[in-house]
């Protein structure tokens, strides 16, 4: 596999998602579509919690939201990730393993 820099966004069609609701519509500290401001965290392996705007504390499981690409604030034993879901658990994108924020 080649390694690659980017110097803006990537785009993907039929492919990666910047958020697990990319269809909510949200703005501001609500924007959970491609792009948005609303930063994930770490529950267990299985589910995410909204961190912040009028959505925190809601609860993102892995297997409602099969294909996803999020950032985990601390979702790689408390360091910030990228994580996506395989329908089953939210995985890591550096190791595969599943996300931990311990």
């Amino acid at each position: 596999m080649a390694n690659t820099t980017f110097n803006g966004p990537v785009v993907s069609l039929n492919g990666l998602i910047g958020g697990p609701n990319k269809n909510a519509g949200g703005t501001g500290d609500n924007d959970t579509e491609q792009g948005g401001k609303v930063p994930f965290t770490a529950t267990n392996a299985t589910t995410i919690t909204i961190a912040t705007g009028s959505e925190a504390g809601t609860k993102l499981l892995a297997t409602a939201n099969e294909g996803n690409l999020i950032y985990v604030s601390n979702g790689a034993s408390g360091n910030a990730v990228y994580a996506f879901s395989n329908g089953t658990q939210w995985l890591r994108l550096d190791n595969l393993s599943f996300i931990s924020a311990t």
